[in-house]
């Protein structure tokens, strides 16, 4: 092979070299959050399976590092082409990207997933996960002037990550359908085999004098044991915070691209901004913003529920970014010469597949609840820089200050409900917190304290029952003083029963009979002894609407929801009204689709905590539920949403399979009931033409909105819709 890097100019060679590394990553980071969009429809939409793709991702990274190291360590540079070549054709044999052909719903849901990611995309992932590394490599030996300082490089990778995840939700997703994105994903990824045989040949040197300096002693000793655990902790614990952060968000908001990117092109945008030749964010202004925006997130702890949404969204995604970049900051003031970039690298993506790994499958089998994003917050205060003060009694003293006005806090929260005191307790603690932040042990252990009195009232108090899996953590809480038992996940309520003899078995909460349900079951007050199907179980509330006959059928795709909706110390909806109810476990889109059979009424709803399942709203979606539908029957959709405007996305599907839909908004809040919005679907206006007379109920419109398709669907328009305060 002819090597013609020495008659290179250098800026043909940084174009060649940073147009290749812009490429890979833009690869890497659209295939990240289109394939799991692909495999929510089987796995339902649960936060888990993104924090399971990153691990999976982490892993790819780390196996890619690995190979790149040892690849320049035993080869010569024309034998590294030819085996990194094998390895993308190798990749190209998977292409274009699609799901296994085995691919479904398990008992272990975490690993289905990792086996559909792994046999869908693993092959041309860790291609790509070697390429940045290999091509640094390589450019160390150019004659370009800074070839023995290639990490800016590494911040045009993270440049090109940026772009893709930015790109991904705001205009690729709602433009392009998943078939066009795999088959242009398939073309890119021949282009960057072509860029990469390029940089090859800018290579100053032949095989030869690579074998020569590859022989040659690193110049540089290694780094004590010491220095690369902290390179391991500076890696893992952002990594876990972006798996928590993310985790968090699309438990209250929905699981798709979206919510997916915005904290990953963040926590990406921190290694930019800590790895560039200028930094244009000083660490001590980043500091001090990271002390306050922790000391929200304890208030927000102490008072929960007294405010959420948005706020606390924002929140959180300033304390990832924050904390990761102080995090990043140290990693790239401790990085070592371009003789040890393999090794650096290594350390760096094993770090991440560690806080990955310890998001996805180590705390939801250790921890009952999601107590690991406060733990590695801690963690995080505890790795900012140390300043020079001497340890003193004060270290002790003063987090135990921190720990008892949280406990005063959490007290004066609790009386008569007071969410005044939120913003005096923000400026309580930013003032608190600020002095504790010179020495990091005494601000991890302050934090922790006040992590542990917002912690009292769960462990003084616990839930009569509480599960958590695959898809969250489901509790049963008792609120003795108002005579309810509720099902909770996350930060939402999924039902509630009496535990008065006289209400006990009357429906309530979001299916009140004063409610758009209650309309709805008063409208087929005769046909409901026909049966009825019903995608997501919940307390088993909506069985006592059942009046003999037929049993109804129950899809639930949470076998804790199942277990807790039998369980008669908990709920007895099922047991006084329904015990011969059929309850289906998996997807309720899948089952509902392939079983016998025709409904005079489908139910929907089937959110977990306020996230929205996609998968099953889509025009297929909703043509499989009208295919299971009675001539004259009804679709209701439970379409209540803090952050997402779902009506003119359904209205808009309805028109297009010639159907008729109105809707109606509940404000009643008591103790039974809680406020709701609905929409109610059928073959012909007729049909709806009662409830139109009702107070409240109005007709849908989509007002010329695209209706969601299992290859196109996006969150960005109707995220806009609502924060505008349409209907």
């Amino acid at each position: 092979m002819a090597w013609a890097g020495a008659r290179s100019s250098a800026p043909l060679i940084a174009g060649v070299y940073t147009a290749t590394i812009l490429l890979s990553a833009l690869l890497i980071f659209w295939i990240e959050p289109l394939f799991p969009k692909m495999i929510l429809p089987i796995v339902g939409g649960t936060p888990a399976t993104w924090v399971t793709a990153l691990m999976f991702y982490q892993a790819a990274l780390l196996l890619g590092y690995g190979y790149s190291f040892l690849l320049t360590r035993a080869l010569p540079l024309p034998l590294q082409v030819a085996v990194h070549m094998g390895l993308l054709a190798l990749g190209a044999l998977a292409l274009p990207p699609a799901l296994p052909a085995a691919a479904h719903l398990s008992d272990d849901p975490v690993f289905q997933v990792l086996f559909m990611l792994t046999g869908g995309i693993g092959a041309p992932l860790l291609a790509l996960s070697a390429s940045a590394p290999l091509l640094q490599h390589w450019f160390t030996q150019t004659t370009h002037p800074h070839a023995r300082d290639p990490y800016f490089l590494y911040a045009a990778s993270n440049v090109g990550s940026l772009g893709a995840l930015l790109a991904f939700p705001l205009i690729v997703e709602p433009t392009l359908g998943l078939a066009f994105q795999t088959r242009a994903w398939a073309i890119g990824y021949g282009a960057l085999a072509a860029l990469i045989l390029a940089c090859a040949a800018l290579v100053r040197s032949g095989a030869q004098s690579v074998e020569t300096e590859n022989a040659r002693p690193a110049p540089a000793p290694a780094h004590p044991w010491r220095e690369r655990a902290l390179w391991l902790a500076l890696a893992a614990v952002p990594s876990s915070l972006l798996s928590g952060t993310t985790t968090k968000i699309t438990t209250e908001a929905a699981a798709g691209p979206l919510f997916w990117v915005v904290p990953l092109a963040l926590y990406l945008l921190t290694f930019a901004l800590a790895f560039a030749r200028r930094r244009w964010l000083p660490l001590r202004p980043a500091l001090i913003a990271q002390t306050i925006a922790t000391a929200l997130i304890v208030v927000e702890a102490l008072v929960e529920g007294e405010f959420g949404g948005w706020p606390v969204i924002l929140i959180l995604i300033a304390v990832l970014f924050l904390s990761a970049y102080v995090c990043n900051c140290r990693l790239a003031d401790g990085r070592p010469g371009p003789e040890r970039t393999g090794e650096y690298y290594l350390v760096i993506a094993l770090g991440g597949l560690i806080g990955g790994t310890f998001n996805a499958l180590i705390a939801p089998t250790v921890f009952p609840d999601v107590v690991e994003y406060p733990l590695v917050l801690v963690l995080a205060m505890a790795l900012r820089p140390a300043g020079n003060e001497p340890v003193h009694a004060r270290d002790v003293v003063i987090p135990l200050g921190v720990g008892a006005i949280a406990a005063v806090s959490m007290l004066l929260s609790f009386v008569n409900h007071m969410p005044a005191v939120a913003p005096v307790l923000s400026l309580i603690f930013a003032i608190v917190l600020f002095p504790l932040s010179r020495v990091p042990a005494r601000l991890a252990v302050g934090l922790a304290a006040a992590f542990l009195v917002a912690a009292m009232p769960s462990l003084l108090f616990p839930p009569l029952d509480r599960e958590r899996n695959f898809f969250g953590v489901i509790k049963v809480l008792d609120d003795p003083g108002a005579q309810l038992h509720l099902l909770v996940n996350g930060s939402i309520l999924h039902g509630l029963e009496s535990t008065e003899a006289s209400t006990r078995d009357e429906p309530t909460s979001y299916y009140h009979r004063r409610g758009p349900l209650g309309d709805v079951m008063a409208l087929l007050a005769n046909r409901r002894a026909e049966g009825a199907a019903v995608i997501g179980l919940g307390a088993g509330t909506v069985a006592c609407y059942g009046s003999g006959g037929a049993p109804w059928t129950f899809y639930e795709i949470n076998p804790a929801v199942v277990r807790v909706a039998r369980d008669s110390r908990y709920f007895s909806f099922l047991k006084d009204c329904q015990p011969d109810a059929r309850i289906r476990l998996g997807d309720g889109r899948l089952l509902l689709a392939n079983d016998a059979g025709h409904y005079p009424l489908i139910i929907l709803d089937a959110f977990s905590s306020d996230a929205v399942p996609t998968h099953l709203l889509t025009l297929e979606a909703l043509s499989a539920y009208v295919d299971k539908l009675a001539p004259d029957g009804l679709i209701v959709v439970n379409i209540s949403n803090r952050f997402i405007d779902l009506l003119p996305i359904l209205a808009a599907a309805t028109e297009r399979l010639g159907l008729t839909a109105v809707w109606r908004f509940d404000s009643t809040t008591d103790r039974l009931a809680r406020s709701s919005k609905w929409v109610a679907m059928a073959r012909a206006p007729d049909l709806l033409a009662p409830l139109l007379t009702q107070h409240g109920w109005t007709s849908a419109s989509s007002g010329g909105v695209r209706a969601w398709t299992d290859d196109r669907s996006d969150l960005f328009l109707p995220l806009l819709w609502h924060m505008q305060g349409r209907p």
